[in-house]
């Protein structure tokens, strides 16, 4: 062990909210090593700091993976999906997002968030490319 080991202890707690502040623990076990490094320790770091893998970053979210995503990465891919049921007949009968989610889901194999619909649909029904009108349990429809 270093012989400054005592030395080095307090040096590093006086430095450990600077070190803190990175959010990467690989950049921190870096910064640990370089100190170490420049005050002669010994065989405190066998493997370089390249060789570090970092566990899951604290507080951020895991990135989704292609099997686990269970629902539509944008809202474009909704618009599309939208303007393919525009195109049919879909709409000759009144539809609330839920049945536009399940359509979208039978036909094109992906679910779609129902707020990925909403926006869209309530421009069509302005510009009057579709009518919309609450149902009896207080839900929009859109119909042609």
């Amino acid at each position: 062990m270093n012989r400054n080991f005592h030395e080095l202890k307090q040096q590093l707690t006086e430095l450990s909210a600077t070190i803190n502040k990175f959010e990467s623990e690989a950049v921190q076990l870096r910064i640990v090593e370089l100190l170490f490094s420049q005050a002669g320790g010994e065989g405190l770091a066998e493997a370089p700091a390249s060789a570090y893998v970092s566990g899951p970053a604290r507080g951020g979210r895991r990135p989704q993976t292609a099997d686990r995503r269970k629902t539509a990465p944008s809202a474009s891919g909704a618009v599309a999906a939208l303007a393919k049921l525009l195109d049919g007949d879909f709409f000759s009968e009144k539809r609330t997002i839920g049945d536009i989610v399940k359509k979208c889901e039978e036909e094109i194999g992906t679910r779609y968030k129902s707020n990925a619909f909403s926006g869209p649909l309530s421009r069509y029904a302005r510009s009057g490319v579709l009518k919309r009108e609450k149902n009896e349990e207080g839900k929009y429809v859109y119909f042609k």
